[in-house]
């Protein structure tokens, strides 16, 4: 693993250590044991000569020395050897760590057995510092032993070995000294070296004066004082309480501060309490992927943490119509409902089915019906039909629908199947049309000169005689509440001749034909019977055979205000069915015979029948017609469904044209619902918003994002714009942090502005990068704020403040939702220093890394991070990238608010180059994913141990830091071969048959093989693993067997 940036940035707390010092003067090293390593080191060349005459090299005089052998010990860093030893596990650095360690600890030896040599020599080797000498020789010794140093034991064995001698460093020096046989020449050293470090702490000290001198005598620097905490109350007044005010500096009581004092928070200002509450929120988006589609999302207002229009449910908007022209009882009924479309409407070339969804108000719920959706005759028509026997519309009631109504009621609602929103929105129209054809009514009324009639049987229309001026009244309830066009009765005649020859054979003999039966029809109106067609109709029909049809007598109704009754009256011929004139005939011819012989006989008359029906239906045609000029002259009562809620209806005003879907402002729309707002001027809320987790950490904030809020009211019937001097307080920046928004509203809210619940609506369009908006944590009225009088800058806890002294019996409750915010504790002087360090340091001016990093860290104090990266360009002015590390909104990956990062490129932005262009950003976190297919040995019995480990090491290579929950490290480069030894080197891993990182992988792994390194796609890339660990059979891929590339044995 290798990181190439120079510096991985700079951590608020070296930000705050890092002590003053004068700049390129580094202070006198005072250790005098790094001393005499150093000096050894570096006295190769230095040459000396002994009393004896003899010449030589000053480090041959001194290293084989146990001194000067124990400084080198325990100058070696051995810090992280450990880790990059087991990072470099089945590579060819693997040896290189291996020897560079094993040669070091021979020379070592070489030199101590040299030390104890000479030392035999002059007859003195009983001494302490001898004795250490030997021991140091016999532990360095054994390092080397018991087996081969090219295993990774025998490195380790060394490792350890080198470290306990460092750890006993102390107690070996103290041997060694107090021995009192050490070289002349040496000794001589060692105390000029002692002497030389004491005059160094000193100059040091004195060092370490001059910072404080200059800050304090100087600068007259002082820490800053401690700046109070802040907290939001939110204020619930007592059912049925009117508005009331707190006055300024109420006091509310908050437990004790460090002191020990009672802590007290208090007002700043007068606060406006009132009865007004949010009590829903809605998030209406339309989406942009092929046809538009309309979605609604529902966001609770306590504990959500949902990304704003990601979650919708499909929103359906359109029309719901009352009419008698619904009331449909029976038969099968054929509804056509048209709007009737303006000239300036931009009709579509087509429709597809199923862009709307009918529902009509059934008895015990709305009922869905497809039906057909049509352009015809410059009107958009709906069509359906409803079968005999299926459901019956009835009148709404508030327990089943939601809402009463005096008659049935269809809804037209958009169905996002097929998203109609595009060019319905586009549609204007002026009048809306019901026509209804019913066929097949059997149960309707029916009478005549006898009574009332059961047309379930057979019957005689015209009553026993059947004679000229013989009726017949029927009539139907749902007849009456419409505006007929034409009415029906159709039935099958019983007991009359077939043909029409028959019929004119029997009526020939009393002077007329079929032709002559004729009736006159009419309808009623107020009593009244007024006829229906200037001229009677035929009764009886005969078909190009002469066959008798079915009877079928027509009422055509001009005038929509009519009863429900028609009448049927037979005016031709003069002798009606003949029955009365066969009565006649024959009587006379019976007298007539009875007096004469039987050759002057006459023959008896043919006895005419009288007519009668079976199977009667009624059936009417019936149309209405409702223009949105004059709304009120119709029973057609249209009303529009809309995003506000599916079950509340607005009825529409008088107008020239209306549009058949509203035209959103905005493909993305917020709806606040306000309750007890009757009488209100204005509404102020707190949004508490917070970054949407099911993002995180995939969620990159840029501050160049900007969002756009236009608020509407709605006033009952529209929505009524907002001027923008009319928001008074916006501190949200477009939903992107938390904050207020006040808004005065254009006109007192009174019953017009509620819907059937009492609640207010108002809605913002959001215009710009909605992706920048963060997620509605919460959102609360009657949100004040107070300020603590006597805290430590501490931020209070959540839930500590809950009352006030002494209760208010306007208030029915009072909670802390936030902890406190904005306090910082007194500064220290350490925190003083490490700011006026940055200050001369920087200047207040942006030139190098340090100084972006610093005034960032001066000036955000929350920040945990901050880590600068220039970006060279070919042309043009250069980029300096700032990635912010924090964890104020997000503790697990750091990630700031959008606003925040705003600020940041804000502050800096005064202090840098005008050539240069600065970026402020989050971390940008990249998924990589890690699959593995290994074969474990028979003898692991816990797989799934197995898995968890091997899914450990792959974590602990590329993403160290998650499982430590430190602050990543940008700019990484992983080794695919590297990754592949710490997975291979499993014990419990028999053999790994593949590695795959992203999708890519080596054919074959070993010290020739070139390596694969991946990492982010950007200097600001953080990887993040998924990492898919599958195991195989040891049998796994006899039966398909692949020999390079183009031979399979299967």
């Amino acid at each position: 693993m290798a990181t190439p940036t120079k510096t991985n940035g700079t951590l608020h707390t070296d930000y705050e250590a890092n002590l003053a010092r004068l700049d390129n003067f580094c202070t006198i090293e005072s250790d005098w044991d790094k001393l005499l390593h150093r000096l050894v080191k570096a006295s190769s060349d230095i040459c000396y000569c002994d009393a004896d005459g003899r010449k030589g090299t000053l480090r041959s005089l001194l290293e084989n020395q146990v001194l000067t052998v124990l400084a080198d010990i325990s100058q070696k860093k051995l810090s992280g050897y450990g880790d990059a030893f087991a990072d470099v596990q089945g590579t060819a650095r693997q040896t290189f760590y291996i020897d560079k360690l094993r040669r070091e600890i021979v020379d070592w030896i070489i030199r101590l057995d040299n030390y104890l040599h000479q030392s035999w020599k002059k007859g003195d080797s009983e001494s302490s510092a001898v004795q250490t000498a030997r021991k140091l020789m016999e532990t360095l010794g054994q390092s080397l032993q018991n087996g081969s140093t090219t295993e990774k034991n025998g490195y380790y064995r060394m490792l350890r070995t080198v470290t306990a001698i460092q750890e006993q460093e102390d107690y070996y020096r103290q041997q060694i000294e107090e021995s009192g046989d050490m070289e002349s020449a040496l000794s001589l050293l060692v105390a000029q070296q002692k002497n030389y470090s004491g005059i160094a702490e000193a100059f040091n000290r004195l060092l370490d004066t001059l910072p404080e001198l200059y800050r304090h005598d100087i600068l007259h620097a002082v820490p800053q004082a401690t700046v109070q905490d802040n907290v939001y109350l939110i204020i619930t007044p007592a059912a049925g309480v009117a508005d009331f005010i707190l006055p300024k500096g109420e006091l509310f009581p908050a437990g004790q501060n460090m002191a020990g004092e009672d802590l007290i928070y208090q007002t700043k200002k007068e606060e406006y309490i009132s009865s007004m509450q949010c009590v829903a929120v809605d998030a209406v988006s339309i989406s942009q992927k092929g046809d538009l589609r309309l979605y609604k999302q529902s966001i609770p207002l306590e504990g959500t943490d949902e990304t704003l229009f990601a979650h919708g449910e499909e929103l359906r908007i359109g029309w719901q119509i009352e009419s008698s022209m619904l009331v449909l009882n029976e038969g099968e009924r054929k509804v056509n409902v048209y709007f009737c479309l303006t000239a300036d409407s931009l009709v579509p070339d087509s429709i597809s089915d199923g862009c709307f969804i009918l529902q009509l108000s059934g008895a015990e719920s709305w009922i869905e019906q497809s039906c057909n959706c049509c352009i015809e005759a410059d009107c958009l028509c709906f069509e359906f039909t409803l079968e005999p026997g299926e459901v019956v519309p009835v009148p709404c009631t508030e327990e089943i629908h939601g809402v009463i109504t005096e008659y049935p009621v269809l809804r037209i609602l958009t169905d996002n199947r097929i998203g109609p929103y595009g060019w319905a929105s586009l549609l204007q129209f002026y009048s809306v049309k019901i026509e209804t054809r019913v066929t097949g009514i059997r149960n309707f009324t029916f009478c005549n000169e006898l009574g009332d009639v059961d047309t379930s049987q057979s019957f005689q229309p015209f009553g026993i005689q059947a004679g000229k001026g013989a009726w017949f009244i029927f009539g139907y309830d749902e007849m009456g509440l419409k505006s007929l066009q034409e009415v029906c009765l159709k039935g099958t005649w019983k007991k009359l001749p077939e043909t029409k020859e028959e019929f004119d054979k029997i009526y020939g003999s009393y002077g007329t034909n079929a032709d002559a039966f004729r009736i006159t029809a009419e309808w009623q109106q107020k009593g009244r019977w007024i006829t229906c067609h200037p001229e009677s109709q035929d009764l009886l029909t005969f078909d190009d055979q002469g066959k008798i049809r079915f009877a079928e007598m027509r009422f055509n109704c001009t005038e929509p205000k009519h009863d429900k009754f028609f009448r049927a009256t037979l005016n031709a011929p003069a002798i009606g069915f003949g029955v009365d004139t066969y009565r006649t005939q024959f009587t006379d011819v019976m007298i007539h015979n009875s007096h004469c012989k039987k050759k002057d006989c006459k023959p008896i008359p043919t006895e005419p029948p009288v007519p009668q029906l079976a199977e009667v239906e009624l059936s009417y045609i019936a149309m209405e017609e409702m223009s949105l000029t004059k709304i009120g002259q119709s029973s057609i009562r249209l009303s529009r469904i809309t995003e506000l809620s599916e079950q509340d209806t607005y009825p529409i005003c008088s107008k020239q044209k209306h549009p058949f879907l509203p035209a959103f402002p905005a493909d993305h729309l917020l709806y606040f619902a306000f309750r007890n707002a009757r009488g209100e001027k204005s509404v102020r809320m707190y949004m508490d918003m917070t970054l949407p987790k099911e993002n995180i950490p995939f969620y990159n904030l840029q501050p160049n994002k900007r969002v756009k809020l236009s608020w509407e009211l709605w006033n009952g019937n529209s929505w009524k714009t907002i001027a923008g001097e009319s928001i008074r307080i916006e501190e949200t920046s477009g939903l992107t942090q938390s904050g207020f928004i006040e808004i005065i509203f254009p006109e007192k809210i009174s019953d017009k502005h509620t819907d059937r619940q009492g609640r207010m609506w108002l809605r913002t369009a959001l215009t710009g990068n909605v992706s920048a908006c963060l997620a509605i944590r919460g959102i609360r009225t009657n949100c004040i704020r107070l300020e603590a009088q006597n805290s430590d800058g501490l931020s209070l806890a959540a839930g500590t403040i809950q009352g006030m002294p002494e209760a208010d019996e306007r208030i029915e409750s009072i909670v802390q939702p936030l902890p406190g915010f904005g306090g910082r504790p007194a500064e220290t002087e350490m925190q003083c220093a490490a700011r006026q360090n940055a200050r001369i340091h920087n200047r207040h001016r942006a030139l190098t890394i340090k100084d972006y990093e610093q005034l960032v860290l001066e000036h955000f104090p929350e920040v945990d991070k901050v880590q600068c990266i220039p970006l060279p360009q070919d042309k043009g002015a250069s980029e300096i990238c700032l990635v912010v590390f924090s964890r104020t909104e997000d503790s697990r990956y750091f990630l700031s608010p959008v606003w925040k990062l705003a600020e940041i490129q804000r502050l800096v932005g005064q202090y840098v180059p005008p050539f240069v262009t600065l970026r402020v950003m989050n971390p940008m976190y990249e998924q990589v994913k890690v699959h593995c297919k290994a074969v474990l040995w028979d003898k692991v019995q816990d797989e799934s141990k197995a898995i968890r480990q091997l899914v450990v090491l792959a974590q602990n290579y590329i993403a160290l830091w998650y499982r430590k929950g430190e602050i990543p490290t940008l700019r990484q480069c992983f080794s695919y071969k590297e990754l592949h030894a710490r997975m291979v080197n499993h014990e419990d891993l028999m053999k790994l048959v593949s590695l795959e990182v992203n999708g890519k992988s080596l054919s074959q792994v070993d010290i020739d093989t070139k390596d694969m390194a991946f990492k982010g796609s950007h200097p600001w890339s953080v990887l993040l693993p998924k990492i898919e660990i599958e195991l195989l059979s040891l049998h796994d891929g006899i039966n398909s067997a692949e020999i390079e590339s183009n031979f399979i044995i299967g």
